[in-house]
């Protein structure tokens, strides 16, 4: 078996958890190389064989948890603003137990129930460069 295979077991079980979850979920390698993906990562472009990385802008993967999650072998997580997107997203990495390669990977939109805190200040002229926003 390469490095990017995984067993039908793991397939259907992944399928099985996670098909019907209301957001995409990628079963990935961690090389990066996207294994598997949830019915509704189908429909929004995740393509097996593909690399998560390659999609969206570098700076969309700046705060990626996937290595650190593989070492410490637990989940982690990351919730804050996503500019692109204007959404606040609740991210995961979470390794397959009994596996140091394999991980799952998704978000979930929670803008409607995120703090204030989490949403950028509108700039009012008065604090350029405050850091909340790219008006500096």
């Amino acid at each position: 078996m390469n490095q990017t295979e995984v067993t039908e077991e793991i397939r259907r079980n992944f399928h099985l958890f996670w098909d019907n979850f209301p957001f995409p979920v990628m079963l990935v390698h961690k090389d990066r190389t996207i294994i598997d993906r949830n019915k509704l990562g189908e429909t929004v472009g995740y393509t097996p064989g593909s690399r998560c990385v390659d999609l969206g802008s570098s700076e969309d993967h700046r705060g990626c948890q996937a290595n650190l999650a593989l070492r410490e072998q637990t989940a982690k997580r990351v919730v804050g603003y996503v500019e692109p997107a204007k959404a606040v997203f609740d991210s995961y990495w979470i390794p397959l137990a009994g596996s140091e390669e394999l991980y799952l990977h998704f978000f979930t939109d929670i803008t409607e129930y995120a703090a204030e805190r989490l949403f950028p200040s509108a700039c009012n002229g008065e604090t350029p460069a405050c850091g909340n926003c790219s008006c500096g």
